[in-house]
């Protein structure tokens, strides 16, 4: 259809200007009174769009003079300053969302004071108060008020610490290697739960924050839960980005020492950990691997005579490697450091200054890694060459900042199309330290102190979605006297590792150890279990056997976690928050199944004796791990636990899947065992077990599935099994799977059933199942199924 065009043309005459200009004006003063006449109405609108229960706008905004709040959802709020008539959207590292869907609000107005009500909060401005003190008021239902912004939060429940190098428990010392040296404090900051039900933010160029009474601000956050600290996560985590998922074999077991190593003592490292039968994963090469001194980037020939041969030979036996090395700065005789600052944009003379305070005469050349251009010039010149050879993940022990922390995750994902792993000293101050995948605890003193305080760190690091990577038996001795091997402190250290987000050992080199240790003697920063003798050696292989089993269970928490930012370490008031007796830094919920509560105290005895620890477990019914014992919840039990052993529960009813020994996590999970802890009375339960390729980043694309274990009891009637077919599929999936399925502490069945055909007791071949009257368990043997298919087991009782 051809397009019809109106166009309008004055010919403008000499004799008729005159009327012409009389018109024009009058035009021009009809257009004028328009526009007022127009503007009243707009205004009246807009008043009555405010304040009679419909909101202004569609991103759910309530407009008051100069300012705009902004229900998000229904329990978080944004409150804005207006600048330039504008209220800008605008994310960076700090907030990365800010699209959120419309919702159900109401807002009235009376003599000026506005209410705006969400299905879950209810939020009051009156305007003849300040804004931050009293001018905006938060309710929830349960008796939750905030009534001013600035008032001091004393309810917190922690947050991320940065660090804790030279730390001794909560104690800082001025030097390493001597508590001797100025001690100071050293706490935990704020984090984004608390117990009096909200939490205030502010948003400044990439960086969220807590706010603080007196901050100049232009954006708030308020995020009211109460005690649903789960609402909280979900909040904050919508706003500020998703927890990362990180690879299966970050997960495992990661060996890490300052030593002098080569090639080929890792080959027999290696070798030893798979004749232990105690699995590996990853291992890092700390200051060995390159010359240089402190900011070196060159391979050391002399411990590795062919870097891409070593990672083939890592490769070989599964096994992942990261590199130590310093952000921030390159030795000023490196070959390639005045062509990195040509590219870089740097004045060599001018970034060039004298080296760290251990090594003055070795100068260092400037760079500052929060510089996009900078930072990128050193990647592609640097880290892109090591891991074209090979390497697998990065451990950031110097300079950083959420720039540099940023662009590792970015470029290193850019670079292998993998999940990225990058361990760094995390950001104190900043919420956004969870994106950026894991941090590690710095230079910390050997001692049952600093152990416990890395289990403190641990839970409330986990409020701020964070997984936290202590060094495993501790890092550096006490002072000159050193610190006298003690195999116990190391064997509970390993405990705790075992049911930690990282599992990663380190300590200090030998070498520099206080007295240094002489040729032939004992290394007391050891971290090789069979060094410290069978009984030490034994635990260890329990801990780290124990991990590997749990990593069904944990590689689908991770998935949660990032989901829905539960995290897998987690305090036990997130999941029992009415509980006075939940928040306490000495236990802790490990997913959703289990409590886990580490010994962090010597026996009397050391190592061969037991030792005692009081456990407050939550409501319910909950069975020992190790031992199967039942115990019933909401109540203070004391334990013994000998050094092979440590609290860890399971609730009733639960179903957990494990699986057997591996030698590391990428084995297919052909086999699989799932344990069903018989509950008092009748429950009706399911697992979701996740499952991907543990590696690649298809799984944002869909390359996943999902498998539903559900688990039914009925007292002195039934229990039943159903394992649901498969959802979802992704490149390498097993396909096939046989199951080994235990019903705890239950009745000896009358008869057992998979798929409607009863099966014999005590056959050794085909399917069948045992009766272990002891353990009062009954374990049932299920050959080869295909995933894709329903599997229904009933034992009849």
């Amino acid at each position: 259809m051809p397009r019809i065009r109106f166009r309008m043309r004055y010919k403008s005459e000499p004799t008729f200007r005159p009327r012409l200009q009389h018109l024009f004006k009058s035009h021009v003063l009809s257009m004028k009174i328009i526009q007022i006449i127009f503007c009243v109405l707009l205004f009246t609108l807009f008043h009555f769009a405010c304040f009679a229960g419909i909101l202004t706008a569609a991103d759910n905004s309530v407009f008051v003079p100069g300012m705009r709040i902004q229900i998000l959802t229904p329990t978080m709020i944004r409150i804005q300053k207006e600048i330039n008539h504008r209220y800008p959207d605008i994310t960076d590292l700090g907030v990365v969302n800010l699209s959120f869907p419309k919702m159900h609000v109401t807002t009235t107005e009376q003599n000026g004071i506005v209410v705006i009500e969400t299905d879950s909060m209810t939020v009051v401005f009156s305007p003849d108060r300040e804004i931050t003190r009293g001018g905006i008021t938060v309710s929830m239902p349960g008796g939750f008020t905030l009534s001013s912004l600035d008032s001091s939060d004393t309810s917190n429940l922690g947050g991320v610490i940065g660090s804790l190098d030279n730390c001794k428990g909560n104690i800082h010392y001025s030097e390493q290697n001597d508590v001797g040296s100025k001690p100071a404090p050293h706490p935990i900051p704020n984090g984004i739960l608390s117990r009096r039900g909200f939490t205030v933010l502010t948003h400044t160029p990439d960086t969220l924050y807590f706010y603080k009474s007196g901050n100049s601000w232009t954006e708030l956050y308020v995020l009211g839960y109460g005690h649903n600290y789960k609402q909280a996560f979900s909040d904050f985590f919508s706003l500020a980005g998703s927890v990362p998922m990180l690879p299966k074999w970050s997960l495992g077991f990661i060996y890490s020492r300052w030593k002098d190593y080569n090639e080929n003592d890792y080959r027999r490292i290696v070798a030893r950990f798979r004749k232990e039968r105690i699995p590996i994963d990853a291992i890092i090469l700390d200051m060995c691997w390159h010359v240089d001194y402190w900011y070196g980037f060159r391979y050391d020939t002399s411990h590795f005579s062919d870097m891409k041969e070593f990672h083939r030979w890592t490769d070989s036996v599964h096994l992942k490697t990261g590199f130590n090395h310093h952000a921030g700065a390159l030795y000023y005789k490196d070959p390639q450091v005045r062509e990195f600052c040509r590219r870089a944009g740097i004045n060599y003379d001018s970034a060039l200054t004298n080296g760290l305070p251990w090594e003055p005469e070795q100068k260092v050349v400037h760079y500052d890694p929060a510089n996009r251009k900078h930072f990128r010039t050193f990647y592609q010149m640097y880290l892109a060459r090591l891991m074209e050879d090979g390497l697998d993940f990065h451990w950031v022990d110097g300079e950083s900042s959420i720039y540099s922390s940023d662009l590792y995750r970015s470029l290193t994902t850019e670079f292998t199309g993998k999940r990225a792993v990058v361990m760094n000293r995390l950001q104190e101050n900043v919420l956004c330290n969870h994106r950026y995948p894991f941090g590690f605890s710095g230079d910390t003193y050997i001692s049952w102190e600093t152990m416990a305080y890395s289990l403190e760190t641990n839970i409330k690091g986990a409020n701020g979605g964070v997984y936290w990577s202590h060094d495993i038996g501790g890092y550096m001795p006490q002072g000159p006297a050193g610190y006298p091997p003690d195999g116990e402190i190391f064997a509970r250290w390993l405990q705790l590792g075992s049911v930690s987000p990282i599992f990663r050992v380190h300590a200090k080199k030998d070498l520099f150890w206080t007295p240094p240790c002489l040729p032939g003697e004992f290394d007391q920063g050891s971290r090789l279990p069979w060094e410290w003798g069978d009984t030490v050696l034994s635990s260890a292989r329990t801990s780290i056997q124990l991990r590997y089993k749990l990593l069904p269970y944990i590689y689908t928490m991770t998935r949660i976690a990032s989901e829905k930012g539960i995290p897998l370490c987690r305090g036990l008031y997130i999941d029992y928050p009415q509980s006075p007796e939940a928040y306490r830094y000495d236990e802790y919920c490990f997913g959703s199944s289990m409590v886990a509560a580490p010994i962090m105290t010597p026996s009397p005895q050391n190592m061969h004796g037991l030792t005692e620890k009081k456990i407050w477990l939550p409501e319910g019914m909950w069975y020992d791990y190790f031992t199967q014992e039942e115990f019933s919840g909401n109540r203070e039990i004391t334990v013994q636990k000998s050094i092979f052993e440590f609290p860890l529960y399971v609730k009733a009813g639960s179903i957990v899947p494990i699986a057997p020994y591996t030698e590391y996590s990428g084995v297919p999970l052909d086999t699989l065992i799932l344990l069903a802890f018989t509950p008092s009375e009748h429950v009706q339960n399911t697992f979701s077990l996740y499952e991907d390729d543990g590696e690649s980043s298809s799984f944002q694309q869909g390359q996943y599935r999902w498998i539903d274990f559900q688990y039914e009891y009925k007292p002195g009637r039934n229990q039943k099994i159903v394992i649901q077919k498969s959802r979802g599929s992704f490149k390498g999936e097993t396909k096939e799977r046989v199951y080994r399925i235990s019903l705890v502490n239950t009745a000896k069945p009358k008869n057992i059933a998979i798929d409607g055909k009863q099966i014999d007791e005590g056959s050794i071949a085909g399917e069948h199942w045992i009766w272990d009257a002891g353990k009062k368990t009954a374990v049932i043997f299920v050959s080869k199924r295909n995933v894709a298919n329903t599997l229904i087991i009933e034992g009849e009782l």
